[in-house]
């Protein structure tokens, strides 16, 4: 920071990004010099020794047969090599005097190093540039002459060939003595390896310099640049690149993942977001390195809040579950006798009970929790409840999230079955889909949906599978569909922007219909995401008999739930199988399920089904955090509860938290004291601690004491250029948000009560080590987890953390949570009751 300026025209680099280059530079530098010219000047030595003299061999033209030219080659050959060292050498300066400059101030503080590494990279890239392009050239002719050099036959040894005494030792005696530059064995070639070697590194060093020179000739000068675009022209174009994007997508996987109708997407809406999220009013100039180490020092600060956040948890936890133990063990005996009865009770306890607020459990959890007071944030030590096992409204909902969190994994089908069986799964589907293909023709896979409208309830009807039946073979799989226990009624699996995927399961040990809906996994459902504005409720809440006045849901799961909804009203197989005198499972619950896109559909299409069927039950699983407004999000905590990961990105993303996150990172850039690579060589794990974890990463001091060496605290932070520009830059931010209207003062937040899957501990083995060289630590192999209550506004903020994206996968969600229900001693075979006598509060 700022950007360099070549020849009066911006780069995307930094002048302190480029030691790490030089570092690459001079390793190539190294390698030319003694790898690849010392052999030719060894062959040029060897050569000039035997012809009498460097001049001789330079000089030296022979007579013979296709001997035109050849004694060029050697002459060229000399220049090319004694050209290649010079510049060698001098580049060799030149990264040298770069790689000092780059290092000197800090990322704000770019006085000591700007001037000079602008001159030396405008110095490096036309005068010097220029002449690696005439060696390279030089290069390529005397690749060009070689071929006559060596084709040419001396008269001599044309004398010797008209003999048939080829096998003579004299005759090659003679040709060796005449020619001794024909090369006649395996080492003569050794410096021509070498010589390829050195003009293939020169090939590409042009093409970075040709691309370099058109990249900078192709803009106009800073001076020159017009006046900013209109917004609007700006939101078209990344409209079009979004586009593009998922156009490209679409083909690279071959249509695996849907894209096949990208032009009927809506992306107006995010590319107004973006539009707005970048827009800097040309006062803010910043560089990608520049966001990277931002990035990397926000998860250090993170990492500092984390751990204290973990050691409170973790005394809380131990605390409470060792005084717990007698009264668990009582209340597992006590409720065994009673675990056939009905839901009746217990569900009923659950509606009756309209409190917002978690149930009450007697040990509690501290985390910081972020908050915002005009343009100030701070971190507050906020305290959380722990589940208590003890409690049968906590062991109640570990049993019932446990549960039903194979339903939504299910819906996922093939692709994530294969995901999570690598070396069994082929096989498995494989045995089971070929099961089905025998079923060919006998109703079991629908192509027409109107043929459910007529008939009684169906079984195992798929819609939109293909012909060997592998995405109903995984559904079943993946859902455990195998005995009398568990029956698939119906799954309708075509997907794209009139489709959404979903499936209707009856479990009959938990008395149970469950409705499971597919999350994002199709580019379209990607385009059906980004549609972030949020939309009114009202109108739906006058249709479905629920009250949304004044109340905003995510324009994409608006459009989701109107989807699914009217499917099932097309089919009705929800009525025929609990709605009227002719239903089949009156006694039983429904429950909708859904992960992530999924999820938030999930809640609206059970505030639409609500009047319909009052005994419904929601469980979300990484449901989105711009999900409903307050109001709406709290409403559902009797009859909805969600499951959140850990460091899970999809229920902190929004546009508040990401603008927290871009103007977090934008203050931590000023902050930093010490040069950009000392950032990165103080934070990312060394080559030691690639496959093992870092002990100091864990220690609260170490952190801390890391922190105030890369950091200066916000009252030493002086007045720089740097810092005039981010207050001018969120001025413009600002104005930007104010033009938009009140659609950017609405919140949007996750529905129903969370459960949120804490870290607070890993299992060190060496596998768990394995595990993260493997998949570049965004594995959560061995890690410890405690779930806490949480509320709906906590997370406000975007956690940076290699398993930011991966503790959104399904499969990582459902395993935690089978893992810790395991670890709890909970049965969730077997239905789960709550005792009358202590409802929840």
């Amino acid at each position: 920071m700022p950007a360099i300026h070549l020849f009066r025209r911006r780069t995307l680099l930094g002048g302190d990004d480029l030691q790490l280059p030089c570092i690459a530079s001079l390793i190539m530098r190294g390698l030319q010099l003694t790898c690849f010219l010392v052999p030719i000047w060894l062959e040029i030595s060897n050569q000039a020794a035997s012809h009498g003299g460097l001049l001789n061999y330079l000089w030296y033209r022979r007579e013979g047969t296709d001997c035109n030219m050849s004694h060029v080659m050697p002459l060229l050959l000399f220049i090319y090599a004694a050209t290649s060292t010079v510049i060698t050498l001098l580049l060799i300066v030149f990264e040298i005097r770069l790689f000092q400059a780059s290092g000197l101030g800090t990322p704000v503080e770019t006085m000591p190093r700007s001037e000079k590494v602008e001159r030396l990279l405008e110095l490096k890239l036309i005068p010097i540039g220029i002449i690696q392009c005439i060696i390279f050239i030089l290069g390529i002719l005397t690749i060009a002459f070689a071929f006559s050099h060596y084709s040419c036959v001396p008269e001599d040894a044309s004398i010797y060939m008209q003999q048939d005494d080829l096998q003579d030792d004299d005759f090659w005696k003679h040709v060796s003595a005449s020619a001794d530059d024909i090369p006649v064995s395996g080492e003569s070639f050794l410096w021509w390896i070498a010589f390829a070697f050195l003009w293939l590194s020169q090939v590409l060093e042009v093409f970075v310099i040709v691309v370099l020179w058109c990249r900078l000739f192709g803009q106009p000068p800073t001076s020159a640049l017009p006046e900013p675009v209109m917004h609007e022209l700006v939101e078209e174009m990344w409209a079009e690149r979004c586009t593009n994007l998922c156009h490209c997508l679409g083909m690279s996987t071959c249509f695996m993942f849907g894209g096949k109708n990208m032009a009927l997407g809506d992306y107006g809406a995010v590319a107004r977001a973006l539009t707005d999220y970048f827009e800097n009013g040309n006062k803010l100039d910043v560089v990608p390195s520049d966001i990277v180490m931002g990035l990397m020092v926000l998860r250090l600060v993170q990492r500092k809040r984390i751990l204290e956040s973990r050691n409170e948890v973790l005394r809380e936890k131990r605390s409470t579950y060792n005084t717990s133990l007698q009264q668990q063990d009582q209340l597992f005996a006590s409720n065994s006798s009673s675990s056939a009865n009905s839901s009746g009770p217990l569900l009923e306890n659950i509606r009756n009970n309209s409190s917002h607020s978690a149930p009450t459990s007697g040990n509690r959890a501290s985390f910081f929790l972020m908050h915002e007071e005009g343009e100030e944030t701070f971190y507050e030590l906020t305290s959380r409840k722990v589940l208590n096992i003890s409690k049968p409204f906590d062991r109640f909902t570990m049993q019932e999230g446990t549960r039903f969190a194979r339903y939504q994994l299910a819906i996922y089908t093939w692709l994530i079955y294969l995901y999570m069986n690598p070396v069994s799964g082929f096989a498995r589907l494989l045995l089971k889909s070929s099961c089905g293909c025998c079923e060919r023709g006998q109703g079991s896979n629908i192509d027409d949906k109107e043929d459910l409208l007529t008939g009684d309830v169906p079984s195992g009807v798929v819609v939109g599978d293909n012909w060997c039946k592998v995405h109903k073979a995984a559904l079943m799989l993946q859902a455990g569909i195998q005995d009398d226990d568990t029956e698939l009624v119906y799954a309708q699996l075509l997907s794209s922007f009139s489709d959404i995927p979903y499936c209707i399961i009856i479990d009959h040990k938990w008395k149970s219909i469950v409705l499971a809906i597919r999350g994002t996994f199709s580019l379209e459902d990607c385009v059906t995401d980004v549609l972030i504005e949020p939309e009114p409720l009202q109108q739906m809440g006058d249709e479905f008999g629920f009250d949304a006045e004044d109340q905003y849901c995510h324009g994409g799961i608006i459009s989701c739930a109107r989807v699914v909804y009217r499917d099932l009203q097309r089919h009705g197989i929800l009525d025929k199988l609990l709605y009227g005198e002719n239903a089949k499972y009156t006694d039983y619950t429904l429950r909708v399920v859904g992960h992530s896109l999924g999820a938030g559909t999930a809640t609206l299409v059970s505030y639409m089904l609500r009047q319909r069927f009052p005994s419904i039950r929601c469980l979300n699983y990484s449901p989105p955090g711009c999900s409903f407004t307050w109001r709406m999000a709290n409403e559902c905590k009797a009859w909805c509860h969600s499951f959140v990961l850990d460091s899970d990105l999809v229920p902190r993303l929004s546009i508040d938290s990401m603008e927290h996150l871009r103007d977090e990172v934008l203050e931590l850039i000023g902050r930093v004291k010490v040069p950009k690579a000392d950032v990165a060589r103080k934070i990312l794990p060394s080559p030691k601690y690639l496959c093992k974890q870092n002990k100091n990463h864990d220690d609260i001091d170490s952190v801390a004491d890391l922190v105030d060496s890369l950091l200066f605290n916000q009252e030493e932070v002086s007045r720089s250029e740097y810092s005039l520009s981010v207050a001018s830059f969120k001025t413009v931010q600002e104005e930007r948000r104010s033009k938009r209207g009140n659609i950017r003062s609405i919140k949007l937040y996750p529905p129903g009560r969370i459960v949120h899957f804490t870290k607070t501990g890993e299992k060190r083995s060496l596998m768990r080590s394995a595990a993260k060289c493997l998949t570049c630590w965004t594995t959560n192999f061995g890690h410890e987890y405690t779930p806490i209550w949480v509320n709906n506004d906590d997370f406000n903020e975007i956690v940076i953390s290699p398993t930011m994206g991966t503790d959104h996968f399904p499969n990582r969600l459902t395993k935690t949570m089978e893992n810790l229900s395991e670890e709890y001693g909970l049965d969730v075979t077997k239905y789960a009751c709550l005792d009358t006598d202590s409802p929840p509060v």
